[in-house]
């Protein structure tokens, strides 16, 4: 148990303050010390007993008189405590330790150390350079279908020139130069490359760094807005019409039960001779057409996974018709040469017209056609091997063509029922006998020339039947909304 010094109060073990007179304890008074004026003070009583708080009374009132007394100092560092193993000599419980040479020499250096990092941080810092760059983020956007413009970082330092390097976390962008020094006017050209990515938002990060600059690595995030790629900006031509009814998905699955698209990564965009060739090939279209098992959706899947297996990028297309509850689907490519194709390859479930053959209807055909997909205008369909563009134009001179056609075989077979009629009633008067060789030999001559005319204009119609393809497929309706799968 410890004792106030001055007031003989109980102190409790570690108190640094008196809790009764409230004065800094003085840690000079040893055990020893302490017991040898308690027994001075003990037999000046004769033998009383006088306890260690009236020693540091009477201690304490002794040198206030005689002007010897010192006020207790705070020390300047506290007594390491040894532990157990350690190679310093263990001091005798009850007495004072004193601190080592090693130890004051520990902590002379630290201080010293600290004064060193003191001196470095107030003096040498200001002077270490800093790196500045003219933007803290950049935003880019896409609209057009089109690379956005490049942007510049300008880089500049002060105190002095710095080497710096750069480097983006993202292959879309490209930065020129790479690397540099601020002792000049320096910058660096950011530059989008969007080819291959679709609608949506996109980040990265282009950092700066300069081993001689403290305030480097510099990150500056980069944002980037597709709104409309050369892809889409396409499939709007080529719907036309009011664009609100044209919905574009990318690696999402239609919204229709049983349709798994299968995509392959090394899937890319066909030219359009290519994608004729594939389709040429391809026996999707010879699949049978079952009601409610085996539909135009079914054809689509097929052919779409076909498509991305051979290494072409396809899209599955529904479209539906105005006041009709039963839409259609078919498939898109993006070809790098004529833009959006669409393809039909259904097979019997759209019929083929032969308009020689009054009201009547074959399956018996190739079904392999090009589509021709608009907004508010009827759904065609095209054999591919007799389309040669892919424009909705196309498909509406095409439909001007079979008109054209369709008026002269009616022309045609008009004539050759005047024709036959003229042979009939020439043959009628050769048998009665009631003509004259003049008059015969000029209608003769007539129905020969008649018939040379006919023949030519069979000649012309055939040609210009190859070159429709023979059948045509009947409208299907007018289109109203169009969903496009890739």
């Amino acid at each position: 148990m410890n004792y106030c010094p001055y007031c003989g109060a109980k102190l409790e073990r570690g108190m640094k303050f008196c809790s009764n007179c409230g004065r800094r304890l003085k840690t000079g008074f040893t055990p020893e010390e302490r017991r040898r004026y308690v027994d001075e003070l003990r037999h000046k009583s004769e033998g009383g007993t006088t306890s260690e708080a009236e020693w540091g009374k009477e201690k304490y009132h002794t040198e206030a008189r005689n002007g010897s007394y010192e006020p207790p100092k705070p020390n300047a560092h506290p007594e390491p405590k040894l532990s157990r193993g350690s190679s310093h000599e263990h001091w005798p419980r009850g007495q004072p330790q004193k601190k080592s040479s090693r130890t004051l020499k520990i902590i002379a250096i630290t201080g010293a150390c600290i004064a060193v990092v003191a001196v470095v941080v107030v003096v040498i810092d200001p002077l270490t350079p800093s790196l500045y760059t003219g933007a803290q983020n950049l935003s880019l956007t896409v609209d057009n279908g089109l690379n956005p413009s490049p942007q510049a970082i300008y880089i500049a330092s002060d105190h002095g020139a710095v080497d710096w390097f750069v480097v983006a976390d993202t292959s879309w962008l490209s930065l020129d130069p790479l690397d540099g020094c601020t002792d000049k006017d320096t910058s660096i050209t950011l530059s989008a490359n969007i080819w291959g990515m679709y609608p949506g938002e996109y980040a990265a990060t282009v950092t700066i760094f300069a081993s001689a600059a403290k305030n480097t690595p510099i990150e500056i995030p980069v944002s980037l807005v597709i709104t409309d790629t050369e892809e889409t900006l396409a499939i709007k031509r080529a719907v036309g019409g009011d664009t609100g009814s044209l919905e574009v998905y990318y690696g999402k699955q239609p919204f229709y039960s049983g349709i798994d698209l299968i995509n392959s990564q090394s899937a890319t965009d066909p030219t359009w001779q290519r994608l004729l060739q594939f389709i040429a090939s391809d026996d999707t279209d010879e699949q049978t057409y079952i009601e409610g098992v085996y539909v135009c959706g079914d054809f689509a899947e097929t052919l779409h996974n076909n498509a991305e297996q051979k290494g072409i990028r396809a899209a599955w297309v529904a479209v539906d018709f105005t006041g009709s509850t039963e839409g259609h689907a078919l498939n898109a490519f993006y070809t790098v040469d004529k833009g959006l194709v669409f393809v039909d390859c259904t097979g019997s479930g759209s019929e083929a017209i032969y308009p020689w053959r009054e009201d009547t209807y074959s399956s018996d055909t190739d079904h392999d056609s090009i589509a021709y997909v608009q907004l508010g205008e009827e759904y065609g369909r095209v054999s591919a091997d007799v389309a040669t563009y892919p424009e909705y134009t196309f498909y509406e001179q095409y439909v001007q063509q079979w008109a054209y056609y369709e008026n002269r075989v009616e022309e045609y077979n008009w004539r050759v029922e005047e024709y036959n009629r003229s042979v009939e009633e020439y043959n009628e008067a050769i048998s009665r006998g009631t003509y004259s060789y003049g008059a015969m030999t000029i209608w003769y001559h007539d129905l020969q020339q008649e018939l040379g005319e006919l023949d030519r204009e069979e000649e012309e119609l055939n040609q210009l039947l190859e070159d429709l393809g023979y059948s045509r497929w009947e409208p299907l309706g007018l289109v109203s909304h169009v969903e496009v799968y890739w």
